[in-house]
């Protein structure tokens, strides 16, 4: 049976610290979340995948630019390719978020605004929230990434989660965080790409050739070596032997926007 295709996709993950202008009282500890304009993007983590989910491209959005740079980057990223975006809580939490960072600099995310499917929650077509569409809309118990990503064989989280985002920061220690942040968006990917195998958007064997090449590239690079270290390749790759696949393109670390338009 032939994949069916569909269109390109981003696969998005962030990593956030308070914005020390609105937050003044340090979160309480297991306490509620601020709204999504308090909190200030440091980290844009992405997958692109074409229409047959192999992988073109895996990095940081905007590396090293002020958060608003950032944003702005990302906005023309999904103006100018118009991709499918896939999340883990990404409509609870990052596309909120970056909507309101945006708002907060002035920034114009209109892909965000003019394509309805993108807010509509019941569709995949504009975001395909990974999380929301394995628990049915809320009708389940969501399950968090590490546990899904353990499910399908990444590693889950390996030290780090989101609440030693701020720590990091204010340590210095803004690698860490990247690095963190890109092994989640490449464990997140593992997830879609399982999930579209599951529901029928990928046969088996294009679902080996695509996580094939998705491996290919976390072992190309060094941020993804504690990831590729812990990995379980044969439950990702459903217990078959490994093949030759396309390999993936060589890795470029500079602004993931400002590369993919070239």
């Amino acid at each position: 049976m032939p994949s069916r295709v569909s269109p390109s996709s981003l696969v998005v993950d962030i990593e956030t610290i308070p914005d020390p202008e609105l937050v003044t009282t340090p979160p309480a500890e297991g306490g509620p979340l601020p709204p999504p304009v308090c909190h200030q993007i440091v980290a844009i983590g992405v997958c692109w995948l074409d229409d047959r989910c192999k992988l073109q491209r895996i990095g940081l959005v905007g590396s090293g630019k002020p958060e608003a740079a950032m944003l702005a980057d990302f906005a023309r990223f999904l103006d100018e390719r118009e991709p499918r975006l896939v999340t883990w809580n990404g409509r609870g939490f990052d596309l909120p978020v970056i909507a309101a960072r945006c708002f907060r600099h002035g920034v114009p995310f209109r892909h965000y605004y003019e394509r309805r499917e993108l807010r509509y929650r019941f569709s995949c077509d504009g975001h395909f929230d990974l999380m929301d569409y394995m628990a049915d809309f809320g009708a389940a118990r969501p399950a968090k990434l590490d546990v899904a990503a353990r499910a399908a064989g990444m590693p889950g989280k390996l030290g780090v989660d989101g609440s030693d985002v701020a720590r990091l920061v204010a340590a210095g220690r803004l690698a860490d965080v990247q690095r963190y942040c890109v092994t989640d968006v490449v464990q997140t990917t593992a997830v879609y790409l399982r999930l579209e195998l599951v529901r029928g958007a990928l046969d088996p064997d294009a679902y080996r050739r695509a996580m094939h090449r998705l491996l290919s590239a976390a072992e190309g690079d060094p941020r993804c070596d504690e990831l590729v270290a812990a990995l379980d390749r044969d439950r990702l790759l459903l217990g078959e032997p490994a093949f030759d696949a396309t390999p993936a393109p060589p890795l470029v670390y500079v602004a993931f926007a400002a590369a993919a338009a070239t």
